[in-house]
């Protein structure tokens, strides 16, 4: 699903270190705190894989586009008159047909960013959700802090990153950052992001550019993990 800061293009790179943890606990859970737009957990093959995410309106979109994947495929993008009036009026719609709009009809697909004229990245995004195979995927609407993780998993984070921030959304980084080293002492716990603190290992690296604007600074995506 075309979403803001995605993994779908670092996906074979982050892939090898999820699957050789996965070897490690092979009878774990493979967990996604913050699915967004689930473009590395439907690429990972293992019997039980759960998505978590704060944002209850792309969780159900989620669950619906598993299921009623037609319904999806039939929805046109409203005019600006109609998307300024949903986004204040979100309690009206359904949370699914919230998050369609509020993602799918915004430049970058933001979160209810800048209204998008033109409907082809309405489409696009239309036809870029319905490419993921949701298929044996739990969703779960939860902040990360509220998720059972227990012991002997894989976790992999993608949180909203400390510097170029897509969500404009209040986020502690170190509570996060104290959050993973606890649930790592029972659990492999893989980080996507640009920094972590020293006491975090970087085991993979490479030269990107952020978000979906052909026009941004380079950065260097990095893999972290925590070793107690």
């Amino acid at each position: 699903m075309r979403y803001p800061g995605n993994k779908s293009k670092l996906a074979q790179h982050i892939m090898p270190f999820i699957e050789e943890a996965l070897k490690v606990f092979p009878n774990g859970k493979y967990i996604e705190p913050f699915v967004g737009g689930a473009n590395m957990i439907d690429k990972v093959k293992h019997h039980t894989r759960i998505g978590y995410d704060a944002n209850k309106y792309l969780i159900d979109l989620f669950q619906k586009t598993k299921y009623f994947p037609d319904l999806i495929k039939s929805i046109k993008c409203l005019p600006k008159d109609g998307y300024e009036y949903l986004k204040k009026h979100k309690e009206v719609y359904q949370e699914w047909y919230v998050a369609m709009i509020g993602f799918f009809a915004t430049f970058n697909n933001m979160w209810f960013g800048t209204y998008n004229k033109g409907k082809s990245r309405f489409e696009k995004s239309v036809k870029s959700i319905l490419r993921n195979d949701f298929t044996g995927i739990n969703f779960i609407n939860l902040d990360y802090k509220s998720i059972p993780i227990g012991k002997g998993n894989v976790v992999y984070c993608d949180p909203p990153y400390k510097i170029h921030d897509y969500y404009k959304m209040p986020f502690n980084h170190d509570e996060f950052y104290e959050w993973v080293r606890q649930i790592s002492k029972d659990n492999i716990v893989l980080v996507s992001e640009y920094e972590m603190p020293d006491d975090f290992t970087c085991v993979w690296q490479k030269v990107v550019k952020p978000g979906m604007n052909a026009n941004a600074a380079l950065k260097i995506e990095k893999l972290f993990i925590y070793k107690p």
